[in-house]
């Protein structure tokens, strides 16, 4: 019976006084927001190529986010260090950081497509009225003999295909940079 009672009272010890996130260290959602913010002005700054107003910039981005979440760089650190010695905690971190990153990333991705197809409308629209223009200018210039009129013709029905295939394109939704096209004179 003693046995019995020395070995559930282990037990309950064992189980009961598992190590968690100390007092000092921050708590894993913050932190888990302060790496996410960090890791996202990380890759801003890594495009500024003059490491001296890198490090300006920097600073300034690091200091606004330990505003942000109460903390001060010494506290970040500290975390970061016990962070880094328990791994799996790190780890789920992480994982949840990658996910919010992939889906900021989508979200870009998704802008950026929206003001590419806006881009190409506008573009389209433009043409248009280029090739409107362009077609009566043309017929203006047109002298009576046959010859002239046949090459002005000839450079309308060119104008009004690329229109065309202008239009093919924007009904099949593809976006894509599609350069105007040479004034024929």
């Amino acid at each position: 019976m003693k046995r019995l009672i020395w070995v559930l009272m282990t037990a309950i010890l064992w189980f009961g006084c598992k190590p968690g996130v100390p007092s000092d260290i921050i708590k894993p959602d913050k932190m888990e927001k302060i790496l996410y913010d960090m890791h996202i002005v990380d890759g801003y700054i890594s495009s500024i190529y003059v490491v001296d107003s890198a490090k300006k910039v920097a600073a300034a981005y690091y200091k606004g986010i330990y505003k942000k979440f109460g903390t001060d760089s010494a506290e970040y650190n500290k975390s970061l260090i016990w962070y880094n010695t328990n791994p799996a905690a790190l780890e789920a971190m992480y994982k949840n950081i990658q996910k919010s990153l992939a889906k900021q990333k989508k979200g870009t991705e998704l802008a950026d497509l929206m003001i590419k197809k806006k881009k190409f409308k506008a573009d389209s629209l433009v043409i248009a009225k280029k090739f409107k223009a362009d077609s009566l200018a043309i017929r203006k210039k047109m002298k009576p003999d046959s010859l002239s009129k046949v090459k002005a013709v000839a450079q309308i029905a060119k104008k009004k295909k690329q229109a065309d295939s202008l239009i093919n394109i924007k009904k099949a939704g593809v976006v894509s940079a599609v350069p105007t096209p040479a004034v024929v004179q």
